[in-house]
């Protein structure tokens, strides 16, 4: 089992994320469609009753960073108050069971706070701000009432 969890990639990250965060989604009543793998912009649309929807973006780690820290990848995002971050924490350790830690972030406070100077732009979670975004389901649901 060893030599499997060593080829990890991030691409795994970044798909067992999306898959958490739409499960995550449908619990609380939320209809969630993974678009197509390789949609750059978007990954998850999500409604209640198809009258309205948001569009999600989910960056998901093993967890291996501290600060918290993800890509965002090089292009900003086209702000809107119905397009979310969601950034994903996974265990690193498969034999320690526990939920992954999820930050819901609206796409204004990504573009304001992100590292666009830098080659890799980066969005960090530090304890000072763990509280304003960790679980906030209810931005999402609040934005899709």
């Amino acid at each position: 089992m060893n030599e499997l969890l060593e080829k990890r990639s991030s691409k795994n990250a970044g798909d067992a994320g999306e898959y958490y965060i739409a499960y995550m989604l449908s619990r609380l009543g939320i209809s969630a469609a993974l678009t197509t793998s390789g949609t750059s912009a978007i990954d998850i649309i999500a409604t209640i009753d198809g009258t309205k929807s948001i569009s999600i973006q989910v960056k998901a780690s093993w967890a291996r960073s501290q600060p918290r820290q993800w890509m965002v990848g090089t292009k900003k995002p086209n702000v809107s108050k119905s397009f979310f971050y969601i950034f994903c924490n996974l265990s690193e350790d498969i034999n320690r069971i526990y939920e992954p830690e999820v930050f819901i972030v609206p796409s204004s406070i990504v573009l304001e706070t992100s590292t666009w100077q830098h080659k890799a732009p980066l969005f960090k979670i530090t304890k000072g701000n763990e509280s304003e975004y960790k679980n906030r389901w209810d931005l999402i649901s609040s934005s899709l009432a």
